[in-house]
């Protein structure tokens, strides 16, 4: 454990306690609390006996809500009313139903005196204990940004700049990973929860300083499954209400298990879907049970290994939801939403789950409104009870931090997770600072999540935790990536790419990457990346890098040879990382190249040249997406000094690229240009798809180079009714010249070369894909297909 305070002070620790094992009980007898309705004498008595209880209520309304068992059957007694339970089951999206259910409930004044759940039943019915209105639960839902909650990274803009670099390679954003044995080893989840907790820890904020369930507004219970013994779990007990509803949720495979306590839990569904039980367990008399499980496939619908595996979780979860349902008496009341047009996995539809619970309630409004409050003006005092007695009074958006510890950590250093957080408590801190810094750390790809927790400090100070979860295979994978490109004539080009990366080889970060490209353009390389210190913004990375590259040589337009340039490059950088933004680097080496003729007669080889160098970049990227970007943009820029070894000269490269994107609505234009000089000629190359789209690639090359383009676009998706993939149809405007300045003829032209093309993209899950056609005024057509990044 690692820690970080500025008073001196020693914080205290937080408590741990246990889970509790719950049983399945038998049908427990209840009251009747609701005698024949034509009984004329009975129903005089139940006037009396409501306007004596209204008065009591009157003076009890602002009294601390029951907690345990006996207390809620007492303070029902007292008010001559049944006990009502909600049991809310799982069921992915579906259980959204359950806020339209609440809705119902609370234009008819029901009170609930206790509340269960799992899975997405434990989120929604958690919050309702824990003081949330359904109106407040549904802004809640329908605000999700579902794309970044179940995104397999961090948002671009918020990852470091060496995983912004891989972007522009194609590589995959995850890879084979391998343990400290070296064996392959499978991730725990396909889905990372930093994102997922993140929102819990906002949205359960105020009442995560309950570890007792039970003491939230209304009692709260909430199922889980062991994973390791296969018992049902009650989250009620030394739990956190963000924690029980995370791992009630984990759906395995979907969501890495949650460790509570020393044991493995994983989503409560398996076992107990429908916990009726444990709401009669905590008092409940009378049950409204809302079933939004996912009902069986049918014969037909079992075509492949995605569907069989969901039937066997769906038989699990089916087999115990009947057993709930004949839990069930007559008094009690059964809630199913028509949810036949949605599947579990439909978190965009939220709205229209939301209406089909509503509509679902309104079926059985003449049973509901048997448990409603005989005084409306009662029941709102009641509620507004219920909103306050937790949610008010805990909140905290703003922190005094006396120390910052880190936690967990096996192979990572603790000391360069605090640099990294970089939390500073000389002063108060946000939610939403602490929350940009677990994010912070998340985006280095190397954790499943990081999550945290206050604990008690000195003089009414708070501690600040952070737990970040390592990914299990460890911090060695290999990645694989590459291109496709090819102009269905002379240009056919295909890559593939593969990176393996090896990271904290000390405890400073160093980081020991290889790679290999086969295809067209060879290359091989290994960087060493080392960090100046636990989690420093300065660096240094010494490399090594082999290359072969093939290029045509142009006569009139036509390609009359073909050569390839083979290099070696050694050098060692330092360079500074520019917070999320990039990174500034100077570097001095030594490199060799020679061009030698494959194909053609013409004889432009050259002797090997070998010269020492150096050379200064800056990068600036925020693009939220290298693929098609709508927001942030990318500067690049490059010079290089190339010293003669035969005397005192030199001869300068130099080379700037510029993407900025504007988008309004469904509509992005993307603003591109390209500047480059050399002293050495044919350094730059133009020509194929977005640099003078219609021509050959590399028509053009020369020692000086200009490009400038126009894209205009459309995000088609909702025309095509793609899913998640989105598809976009644009249009391209380019100018250009290419040119060698010291020489005559065609090699020599600087004449401006124009072109226009138009294009349909996919952001498939392999990358980005392309079909194009397009024009160079005075060239001629050009029809493309690529996969990769055109950057």
């Amino acid at each position: 454990m690692h820690s970080r305070r500025t008073d001196g002070r020693t914080p205290t620790q937080g408590a741990c306690g246990r889970l509790s094992l719950c049983r399945r009980s038998a049908f427990r007898t209840r009251p009747n609390f609701f005698p024949d309705i034509d009984d004329k004498p009975m129903q005089l008595k139940k006037i009396a006996i409501l306007t004596l209880a209204a008065f009591g209520l009157a003076a009890t309304c602002t009294q601390p809500l029951a907690k345990t068992a006996d207390e809620v059957r007492a303070r029902c007694r007292a008010e001559h009313r049944p006990c009502v339970g909600l049991v809310l089951s799982g069921g992915g999206a579906r259980g959204f139903a359950h806020t339209g259910v609440l809705d119902v409930i609370e234009e008819l004044g029901i009170k609930i005196d206790v509340v269960t759940g799992t899975s997405m039943g434990s989120m929604v019915g958690g919050a309702y204990a824990a003081g949330y209105s359904a109106a407040e639960i549904r802004d809640i839902v329908l605000g999700v940004d579902w794309d970044r909650m179940m995104a397999p990274r961090a948002d671009r803009e918020e990852l470091p700049w060496r995983l912004k670099v891989d972007d522009y390679k194609n590589l995959a954003v995850s890879g084979i990973e391998f343990g400290k044995d070296g064996r392959v080893k499978l991730p725990d989840s396909v889905i990372p929860s930093e994102e997922l907790d993140l929102f819990l820890n906002d949205k359960t904020g105020p009442a995560n300083y309950v570890n007792d369930l039970t003491e939230l507004a209304i009692p709260f219970g909430a199922i889980a499954t062991d994973l390791v013994s296969g018992e049902r779990v009650v989250l009620q007990k030394d739990v956190s209400l963000g924690m029980a509803m995370r791992a009630s949720m984990s759906l395995p495979g979907v969501f890495a298990p949650v460790v509570i306590h020393d044991r493995m839990l994983v989503d409560g569904g398996l076992l107990d879907n429908l916990p009726v039980s444990l709401a009669r367990e905590m008092g409940a008399d009378v049950i409204i049970a809302v079933n939004v499980g996912t009902p069986l496939l049918k014969r037909e619908e079992l075509g492949n290994v995605v569907t069989v595996m969901a039937q066997m979780v769906n038989l699990l979860t089916e087999q115990n939801v009947r057993q709930s349902l004949a839990d069930l008496g007559p008094e009690d009341i059964l809630i199913t939403p028509d949810l036949d047009d949605f599947s579990s996995a439909d978190l965009k539809k939220s709205d229209k789950i939301i209406t089909r619970g509503y509509d679902a309630a309104q079926k059985v409004r003449d049973r509901l409104e048997r448990l409603a409050s005989p005084d409306r003006a009662q029941w709102i005092a009641w509620d507004e009870t219920r909103k306050g007695a937790v949610m008010p009074h805990t909140r905290r958006d703003i922190h005094e931090i006396s120390t910052v510890k880190v936690e967990g950590l096996k192979v990572a250093n603790p000391e360069a997770i605090l640099n990294e957080l970089d939390i500073d408590t000389s002063r108060p801190v946000s939610n939403a600072e602490i929350d940009a810094a677990s994010r912070r750390v998340w985006a280095d790809g190397a954790y499943s999540s990081v999550r945290y927790r206050f604990e008690p400090g000195p003089e009414g100070t708070e501690v600040l935790v952070f737990e970040p979860k390592e990914k299990k295979p460890g911090y060695s994978s290999i990645r694989i990536g590459g291109s496709l490109e090819t102009d269905f004539r002379d240009e056919h080009t295909f890559t593939v790419l593969l990176a393996h990366i090896w990271g904290w080889l000390n405890p400073w970060g160093a980081e020991l990457r290889s790679e290999i490209q086969a295809g067209k353009n060879r290359r091989a390389g290994v960087e060493f990346y080392q960090p100046l210190g636990p989690g420093s913004d300065w660096f240094v990375n010494p490399s090594f890098e082999y290359s072969v590259s093939p290029f045509n040589v142009y006569e009139n337009g036509e390609a009359i040879a073909r050569y390839k340039n083979e290099t070696s490059t050694a050098q060692i950088g330092l360079g500074y990382s520019i917070e999320r933004l990039g990174y500034a680097r100077v570097a001095a080496g030594y490199f060799s190249r020679a061009s030698t003729r494959t194909i053609g007669v013409t004889d432009l080889s050259t002797p090997e040249v070998e010269s020492p160098f150096v050379s200064a970049e800056l990068l600036l990227d925020t693009l939220d997406s290298v693929n098609f970007p709508t927001k942030g943009y990318r500067f690049a820029l490059q010079g290089q000094r190339i010293f003669d070894t035969d005397g005192p000269g030199y001869k300068n490269i130099y080379e700037a690229n510029v993407y900025v994107p504007i988008t309004y609505g469904r509509w992005t234009t993307l603003f591109s240009g390209k500047l480059g000089r050399s002293a050495v000629p044919s350094v730059f190359s133009l020509g194929g798809a977005f640099e003078l789209t219609g021509s050959p690639y590399g028509r053009w090359t020369g020692s000086d180079i200009q490009l400038g383009s126009v894209r205009i676009s459309r995000n088609i998706s909702d025309w095509l009714g793609a899913g998640e993939r989105t598809v976009w149809l644009g249009a391209s405007a380019e100018a250009g010249r290419a040119y060698n300045r010291d020489e005559e003829g065609e090699s020599g032209n600087r004449d401006w070369h124009r072109a226009v093309g138009g294009y349909v993209g996919v952001d498939s899950i392999i990358g980005p894909l392309y079909l194009m056609a397009g024009r160079t005024m005075d060239e001629g057509w050009g029809v493309y297909f690529f996969w990769g990044r055109k950057m």
